[in-house]
């Protein structure tokens, strides 16, 4: 089982569209399950899902209320979901003072490791402690990073961040790369990207995602960017990613980067 952690402290720059989007490509050939772990639940209502009251999720899962198989959610594509609400911002302040409030996820995940070949976690846009612990329960991380230039800003801090994680609670986590996302084809796209390889050479950095309303249309009807369009250059950046996620291919082929 592959558990990849989709992070980043800014909001905005396609976490969670990434997430819908590679998800729904792993979902056709492996068995995958998408975790929602931010309490906006955009990845829950991106695949068409809307939470009844006192429906269970993830706040349950987080809070220790109820193992993770008894609120998955099958997809008619064959995906499951881990879905959430908004009373996930209160599991935070409910485990706090748990003394293995960082590895919470990933005791609840142990029971699904015959499951799922792969497991992607979508993450708040903080470094709180949801977040810390995906990526405490993660064997990859990706960075999806819009192609502006205050998206630069940050990206040592939580590279850092990232290595301090790994040091402190998960010596297994890896940066599978940097995804740009929202890339147009203009000079200050192609600015960004360059500087971005300049500054980061020794991170895998992703061909970019193209700006596009499709996106927002795909969730707007709870489908994944591959099944709503047939612009290749929308769906192919996410097949590159999965070349590096999926166990039969560890390495990225040099073609599938920038």
């Amino acid at each position: 089982m592959a558990i990849v952690a989709i992070a980043s402290p800014k909001g905005g720059v396609g976490k969670t569209t990434s997430t819908i989007a590679l998800g729904g490509l792993l979902a056709q050939s492996q068995s995958c399950l998408a975790v929602d772990l931010d309490p906006q639940g955009n990845l829950t209502m991106g695949f068409g899902i809307e939470m009844e009251k006192d429906q269970i999720g993830s706040y349950d899962v987080m809070t220790r209320q109820e193992t993770p198989e008894e609120p998955i959610i099958e997809t008619e594509m064959g995906l499951h979901i881990l879905p959430t609400d908004s009373t996930l911002a209160k599991a935070e302040n409910e485990i706090s003072e748990d003394p293995k409030r960082f590895f919470v996820l990933k005791e609840q995940l142990k029971s699904l490791q015959t499951r799922y070949t792969n497991i992607l976690i979508d993450c708040p846009p903080n470094m709180g402690l949801l977040t810390l612990n995906a990526l405490a329960a993660a064997d990859a991380v990706l960075v999806p990073v819009q192609c502006q230039y205050y998206s630069l800003r940050g990206l040592d801090r939580l590279f850092d961040e990232i290595s301090d994680i790994r040091k402190t609670y998960n010596l297994r986590l890896r940066l599978l790369g940097v995804l740009p996302t929202m890339a147009e084809n203009t000079l200050m796209t192609r600015r960004v990207l360059k500087e971005l390889k300049k500054r980061h050479h020794q991170v895998t950095i992703f061909k970019p995602v193209p700006k596009s309303i499709q996106f927002a249309e795909a969730s707007f009807v709870g489908q994944p960017i591959h099944r709503f369009s047939r612009n290749r250059k929308l769906i192919e950046p996410y097949e590159r990613v999965i070349r590096a996620i999926a166990p039969q291919t560890q390495n990225t082929p040099k073609e599938y980067l920038l």
